[in-house]
Formats: C-alpha cells, structure tokens, sequence
C-alpha cells in the first residue's frame, strides 16, 4: 500500500497491519539481488570475471546470499515500522549500534 492511505488509515484507528507479503519478498529480494550482483562469480566454482583460475567459494557460499537477505529484510521491516509510527514509540530514543556482535565473518562478501 502506499504509505499515505497507511498512514490515513492509522489516523482512523487501525492497529494491526498484516507486513508477511513484504518481508516474503524483501527476503526473495535480497537473494535474487544478490544474484545479479555476483552471477558472473556464480556459474563455476572455478574461474570468473578476475581470472580463468580465480576460486568463487566466497560467493557460492549459501550463507553469503542468506545474510543479503537478512539484511535485506531487517531494512525492509524497518521501512515498515517508519510507515506504521511504531518507531521510537516507547520514550527510549533511538536504539544504539549493538557493540556485542561479531559483525560480517573474515572475508565476507559486503551486502
């Protein structure tokens, strides 16, 4: 939906949207984007656009095109809560950056 009739229909009192379509895709999304950003380093385990010999483990990896998808989710349901007001709602301010992961594992692809 567009975000204004969200919005409208949030002033006439709705409470409950249903975002499972949106965070399906945003999933799907994020795969097939992954896709096209590395199909030249995902048709041979060996040898792609840097060289005839060069290895594409790194890209072939499922968790590499998993974790674009997270990511690509975690956006799109932010998006969500900015177009629903459910953002910041609670007196708590913004959340801060989480200093307690371990962040993108050596060598991963960037997202």
């Amino acid at each position: 939906s567009d975000v204004s009739d969200i919005q409208e229909a949030i002033g006439y009192g709705v409470i409950k949207m249903n975002i499972d379509t949106d965070t399906q895709w945003s999933y799907w999304e994020g795969i097939k984007n992954f896709e096209k950003k590395w199909h030249d380093y995902l048709q041979e385990q060996i040898g792609n656009p840097e060289g005839a010999d060069k290895p594409n483990k790194k890209y072939y990896d499922p968790r590499e095109a998993l974790r674009a998808a997270e990511t690509n989710t975690v956006n799109r349901l932010d998006q969500c809560f900015a177009d629903l007001k459910c953002t910041n709602i609670l007196g708590l301010g913004a959340a801060e950056e989480a200093d307690n992961v371990l962040g993108p594992r050596r060598g991963g692809l960037p997202v």
